[in-house]
């Protein structure tokens, strides 16, 4: 591996992923095919979740959304860990707790998503991830409004996410 950070992050996943099938590539290109120097971690192929190590920065992805750790584009605040803590406790709770997937439908049309993490105590932690398209030209203004909802949980047997 090329960074400690890795090997960090995997560490603290230990626990939940003994039976997961883990690939690590260190071979990446960006979107222009250029060569970079990375490690992305697949944990679960099946629903797209794992991280990606750089030089500075890590990107934890997950079903269809990501969250990019990093302290170079602002500085910490006071008494803030630095991006590989932070991501250490993205990814600890995402395999931990319970991840709500909310749908937001606009006729068959996906209009937003929101993702949150469900803790034990039954509160729901403010939206950790989600995406917004409002200006898809195919989202008909007038269409009746739904929702779709799924709960997501790392089964620690299989080593994969699993709906509940």
């Amino acid at each position: 591996m090329n960074f400690e950070t890795t090997s960090e992050l995997l560490e603290i996943l230990k626990p939940y992923t003994e039976n997961a099938v883990i690939d690590v590539s260190t071979d990446n290109v960006d979107g222009h095919n250029l060569n970079y120097k990375s490690e992305v971690v697949i944990i679960d192929g099946s629903n797209h979740v794992g991280f990606e190590v750089s030089e500075n920065e890590v990107i934890v992805f997950y079903f269809t959304d990501h969250y990019h750790f990093e302290d170079y584009t602002s500085e910490l605040q006071e008494g803030e860990e630095n991006y590989i803590e932070r991501a250490k406790q993205f990814l600890k709770e995402l395999f931990e707790y319970k991840i709500r997937h909310i749908e937001y439908y606009k006729g068959k049309t996906i209009s937003s998503e929101k993702y949150f993490v469900m803790y034990p105590d039954g509160r729901e932690d403010e939206c950790i991830g989600g995406a917004w398209y409002g200006f898809s030209k195919f989202i008909n203004p007038f269409a009746k409004k739904s929702t779709h909802s799924t709960t997501w949980q790392f089964d620690k047997s299989k080593g994969v996410f699993t709906a509940r």
